[in-house]
């Protein structure tokens, strides 16, 4: 058997994930030689960086370009347009935010972002930007089935990895883009910063956090900016990959797994010179359990107490926004 040791990237494993890729119909069998090489190498990864690179998963370049040409459209219209489409209940998970509307470090000024979130994708009372942008819809709908595929091979892979049934995860992920779901996909818009904005000290465009659910899957365009705490508690700077996504471990997860996958810190700066005038766009799915889903240690050491998927993550959404909402532990 191949050593689990592969190529890096800024740090972060580069891992062919050819064996589940998306473009395969079924998930192949547990025992393949392929997919016994790719679990081990993704269960190491998980457990000491937290992040990995994951290329060929199944979606192409020119699919994720043309989210980033839609999100341009949408984040490009007027405020008043933007306006009506500001979030509209109380999780926290559809809609869209102002710049400045979030602080993912309270000790940092606000992000220096917008964003669109698309929880409830598959109820009909989401809001659609259909007048501003036709395209929308259908292009952001595409893009999320395919990830939500994606999403579900990634965690039968940790779960195989583990050691555990492929679907010790999955089971837990019934009700995606649903009033029953926690599962996110945030559109991230990050404005050039010239002109009317006014970098204040120590602003960047998101501070540092981790995520909160089980797995973030992470598509950026070039500008970079994304780093990423190593295990001195150093921000290494990211560099993007064409045709390559992120994955990370959430908080969930680590609980999950009584803390043998890694939840990582990470930021995203303002970069120096002619890229700080420049947007940057990102797409994050945040691959979180269902709301009614109990996080309890499956190792049976009890080292997290349990709770429920939805007290957590809505939780530590509240903060984000300075909403007094009680952290259960």
């Amino acid at each position: 058997m191949a050593t689990v040791e592969v190529e890096r990237v800024s740090g972060i494993p580069m891992i062919d994930f050819s064996a589940f890729s998306i473009e395969k119909k079924t998930r192949p069998p547990a025992e393949n030689e392929e997919v016994q090489l790719l679990v081990k190498q993704l269960l190491h990864a998980f457990s000491t960086v937290g992040f990995v690179f994951l290329k060929n998963y199944g979606i192409s370049q020119d699919e994720i370009d043309t989210v980033f040409d839609v999100m341009d459209k949408f984040f490009n219209a007027d405020k008043a347009s933007k306006l009506k489409y500001s979030k509209w209940d109380d999780v926290l998970q559809n809609g869209w935010d102002k710049l400045e509307k979030e602080s993912n470090n309270p000790d940092r000024p606000a992000d220096l972002k917008e964003s669109f979130d698309i929880g409830h994708i598959y109820e009909d009372t989401f809001k659609w930007p259909d007048d501003e942008v036709p395209e929308f819809k259908p292009t952001i709908k595409g893009m999320y089935e395919k990830v939500e595929i994606l999403g579900l091979r990634i965690l039968s892979a940790i779960a195989l990895g583990l050691g555990m049934d492929a679907d010790t995860f999955t089971s837990q992920y019934q009700h995606m883009g649903t009033q029953k779901g926690m599962t996110a996909l945030r559109l991230n818009f990050y404005p050039k910063l010239k002109g009317d904005i006014d970098v204040k000290p120590e602003q960047i465009r998101c501070g540092e956090h981790t995520d909160y659910g089980g797995v973030s899957i992470l598509f950026q365009d070039e500008c970079g900016g994304l780093e990423v705490q190593n295990v001195e508690g150093k921000y290494i700077p990211v560099t993007p990959v064409k045709g390559a996504v992120i994955v990370n471990i959430a908080d969930l997860m680590q609980r999950w797994t009584s803390d043998r996958l890694k939840s990582t810190f990470h930021r995203v700066i303002v970069p120096e010179s002619i890229k700080k005038e420049r947007d940057r766009r990102s797409a994050v799915f945040f691959f979180n359990p269902d709301r009614d889903a109990t996080i309890t240690c499956l190792d049976g050491q009890n080292k997290y107490l349990p709770i429920k998927s939805s007290d957590y993550i809505t939780s530590r959404l509240a903060s984000g926004y300075s909403i007094p909402v009680p952290v259960q532990q």
